[in-house]
């Protein structure tokens, strides 16, 4: 399964970039995530624990960085997940200058098999709900921890 997502976001591509990534601020915006850990320095190549948010389950994901570039691109493989109730697969993400701010696209590619845990039909609707909603938190913060950081100036 494909899906992508983009969202405008009134900031330099940098900060996003900062904000996006940081794996202590990721359970603050994707609301699919309930912690997110790196395993070693952010790069190509990095492990990454992700625990995810399904109803009242949190299962546990393992993942790598197949590709990490500040503050344009990074792409993360998500190799198993136990117990299986979310799909493996990955995920791009792209930040892109645009007049006035930056463009994040956010591409998935979703192994696509039928479960009795989460049929197709489910993991689709719930792709596309949850990632709108986490973009939109995305860009609350972004533009948050902004107007922070230009009173602390």
């Amino acid at each position: 399964m494909k899906f992508e997502f983009s969202i405008d976001i009134p900031s330099p591509r940098e900060f996003v970039w900062r904000v996006a990534q940081d794996p202590l601020l990721r359970h603050k915006w994707d609301v699919r995530i309930s912690k997110y850990i790196v395993h070693e320095v952010q790069e190509t190549g990095a492990e990454v624990t992700i625990y995810f948010k399904v109803l009242f389950f949190r299962p546990k994901g393992k993942a790598k960085f197949l590709k990490f570039q500040p503050p344009s691109q990074s792409i993360l493989k998500i190799e198993s997940v136990s117990p299986p109730l979310v799909p493996t697969g990955g995920g791009t993400w792209i930040m892109e200058d645009i007049p006035g701010g930056t463009r994040m696209i956010t591409r998935f590619l979703l192994d696509s098999h039928q479960t009795k845990y989460s049929p197709d039909w489910f993991i689709k609707f719930v792709v596309r709900r949850d990632t709108t909603r986490s973009l939109k938190k995305l860009k609350k913060l972004v533009l948050e921890l902004s107007e922070y950081e230009n009173h602390a100036k």
